[in-house]
């Protein structure tokens, strides 16, 4: 948790709002809204320099999802998550592993974000594409100072940055990682980042800076190919919906695990009905924790690429279903989840909503800190693990084969009330997302504002990286967890395993919300955004 004292931390404005998790990148948005970029022209700027400022959670050798939501209402959602390598030996990664490794090569997939950038740019922008990046082109030449966070998760994984050569180069140039406040410089990064605003996305999946990526992973066992990168595609859809208290939330389905928020979100609803207003952080924690535990349990049984597995998408947010999970709920009757090695990612969430109704939500990550721990030296792009969420179970839906997507965890959240626009919703947590979601989805209803839903105290089921290691039914709580809502939680069958302090291994949201105020439209209408004070984020509006 960042102590800066500039950060601002919330803000309302009658034309335009963001809010990142790292204070220059919000800057780099707003200095486009106010010099009349567009949602998805500042997003992508925002995006552009959360790479430079925030490598520890992402990397243009990442993945992104994004909903874009526009003016009249119309929700798409944009996957640009990327395959495993088509010539991928399967077999010898069972023979010699039980689990899919975590670094290095092997769990490397293609990334996806420059491919994703350069969709949004085309399809919604304003601008082209190089325009997003020539500030975060600067900064990497010119550096800049090392944010708390990264430099936190630099102390803690100083081992794998001074074990990988590329990382070594950048992370920990005099020999010893870079502290808080020091200078970051990327050279090698700003260079690439020149070439794809020259060339455009092909210059990663069929120019010269591809082709390095391969040669790297080809030296450390990987089957990745210039084929692989050449046929990554970006696919834009429809998102998927429920209702809560009156409002529609649209997350993102397919591999990703969006689709079990607004399940959770759906089950949440009926107990509402029954319950009234809902308090995760007191008599009804123990309730929460469960429906989100079922839906985590559908999740790890049906999540993976729709392209080899057919999940049930339909019957899994059909009312009978839902239903059955929170009378389930309601009645604490036990669920079984899969162990995990670890809940926590490292992902950065962008929202932003401009004057014209334009709203987006952003999300991309390198998955584990630091991703692979394998930075290419020549392009300074340093690489995602996505591929570590395969399993190496053939009878597992989210089993690995050659050209398949994995499991993910990015779920960006748009929110329409009476088919309008009204929120943008975006979180870091990794496999806890879900539930990072339903905290501030809850706040919100219960009538926080958006800065009191994102800096709420909050709890979440599973191992996370708060300084503690946990089993899968544990309860991870920050302090504000009220008796009841403890006592609620164990009666539910939830160990909990409390920490000291706020923490981002409970993960970190930004919130933009339409809300009621001096400003345009009937009754006046504002829009409020609000960053985390678990990141190093700041929230801009005008």
């Amino acid at each position: 948790m960042s102590t800066f004292t500039d950060r601002q931390l919330t803000a309302q404005g009658a034309e335009w709002a963001v809010a990142t998790p790292h204070s220059t990148a919000s800057r780099a948005a707003a200095d486009v809204l106010r010099t009349g970029g567009n949602a998805v022209d500042a997003a992508l700027a925002a995006a552009a320099m959360l790479t430079v400022v925030y490598p520890n959670q992402c990397s243009i050798g990442g993945d992104l999802l994004a909903l874009v939501g526009t003016a009249d209402g119309d929700v798409r959602f944009v996957n640009s998550s990327g395959r495993a390598p088509r010539a991928v030996d399967v077999a010898a990664l069972v023979q010699n592993h039980d689990i899919m490794p975590v670094l290095g090569a092997l769990p490397v997939t293609v990334p996806g974000v420059i491919a994703g950038w350069g969709a949004l740019a085309e399809t919604w922008g304003t601008r082209p594409l190089a325009a997003a990046l020539r500030a975060a082109e600067a900064a990497a030449h010119e550096g800049v100072p090392v944010a708390e966070g990264l430099a936190r998760d630099l102390r803690i994984e100083q081992k794998v940055v001074l074990d990988d050569p590329g990382m070594r180069q950048v992370f920990a140039p005099g020999g010893e990682v870079l502290a808080a406040g020091q200078t970051l410089r990327q050279p090698h990064l700003a260079r690439t980042l020149a070439a794809i605003a020259d060339r455009g996305p092909s210059e990663l999946y069929g120019g010269e800076t591809g082709a390095s990526l391969v040669r790297l992973l080809a030296a450390h066992g990987s089957a990745m190919t210039l084929q692989d990168l050449a046929t990554h595609s970006v696919e834009t859809t429809q998102a998927h919906s429920t209702m809560y208290d009156g409002l529609e939330y649209l997350s993102s389905a397919g591999n990703s695990q969006g689709l079990y928020f607004l399940q959770a979100l759906a089950a949440l609803e009926v107990v509402r009905s029954a319950r009234g207003t809902l308090d995760p952080l007191g008599r009804d924690a123990g309730v929460v924790a469960s429906v989100l535990a079922w839906a985590a349990s559908d999740r790890d049984r049906y999540c993976a690429d729709p392209q080899w597995s057919d999940s049930p998408v339909e019957e899994l947010l059909s009312d009978p279903y839902v239903r059955s999970i929170a009378e389930k709920a309601m009645a604490n009757e036990p669920v079984t989840l899969q162990a995990a090695r670890r809940t926590s990612g490292d992902t950065v969430a962008v929202v932003v909503a401009d004057a014209d109704g334009t709203w987006v939500c952003l999300i991309q990550s390198v998955f584990h800190c630091f991703g692979a721990a394998l930075l290419d030296p020549s392009t300074g792009i340093l690489l995602h693990n996505r591929g570590a969420s395969f399993s190496l179970d053939p009878a597992s839906p989210n089993a690995l084969a050659g050209g398949k997507r994995p499991l993910h965890t990015l779920m960006p959240v748009l929110v329409r009330e009476a088919g309008e626009l009204i929120g943008a919703h975006g979180a870091m947590g990794g496999r806890a997302q879900p539930q990072v979601h339903t905290h501030m989805a809850l706040q919100l209803a219960a009538g926080a504002d958006p800065g009191r839903a994102t800096s709420a105290s909050r709890w979440v089921l599973g191992p996370m990286e708060a300084g503690i290691t946990t089993g899968a039914g544990a309860i991870v709580a920050e302090p504000g967890l009220s008796p009841s809502g403890a006592h609620a939680i164990e009666q539910a069958g939830f160990t909990i395993t409390p920490i000291d302090a706020f923490a981002d291994g409970v993960g970190h949201g930004q919130l933009v919300r339409r809300v009621s105020g001096p400003g345009p439209g009937p009754g006046g209408r504002r829009l409020a955004a609000a960053a985390d004070p678990r990141a190093d984020g700041s929230a801009i509006a005008q």
